[in-house]
């Protein structure tokens, strides 16, 4: 290539790889997966819900609409989730590890569900399931 004609390879070249880089970093930046990623389905129930529960009898808990957050290991929050009044939620995240961190309704202890640790692996469907206490005794 002449000095002429390989400046202007040269240039779009660059821009081209501009380009790449910045559309890269914008989707990381934007919450795009950056990986392999897997399913976490869960279920969420709320229990005792009555005060006093019968040997034998039905069930004493249900399905309860809550606020999830999930966060890494080190407790940074990268997604919430929000489990319907079925108490069920799904979503995709990419593999990797994560604490689960059920929010208690503002101004009550109660109802509380503790943290819960989960692993996500790429191409699987992870199931958790969340079980909130009332307080009820």
């Amino acid at each position: 290539m002449s000095k002429t004609t390989r400046g202007p390879w040269l240039r779009a070249a660059t821009v081209l790889a501009a380009i790449a880089v910045l559309t890269a970093s914008l989707a990381t930046g934007c919450g795009g997966a950056s990986g392999p990623t897997g399913l976490l389905e869960g279920k969420v129930t709320l229990g005792p819900i009555t005060p006093v529960e019968q040997m034998g009898g039905e069930p004493d808990s249900g399905p309860y609409a809550a606020i999830i957050d999930v966060a890494t290991p080190d407790g940074d929050v990268v997604e919430t989730v929000e489990s319907g009044s079925d108490g069920a939620f799904s979503m995709r995240l990419p593999a990797g590890s994560y604490r689960l961190v059920p929010r208690s309704p503002q101004d009550s202890p109660l109802p509380y569900a503790a943290p819960l640790d989960t692993t996500i692996v790429a191409g699987k469907t992870t199931d958790v399931e969340i079980a909130y206490d009332s307080g009820i005794r």
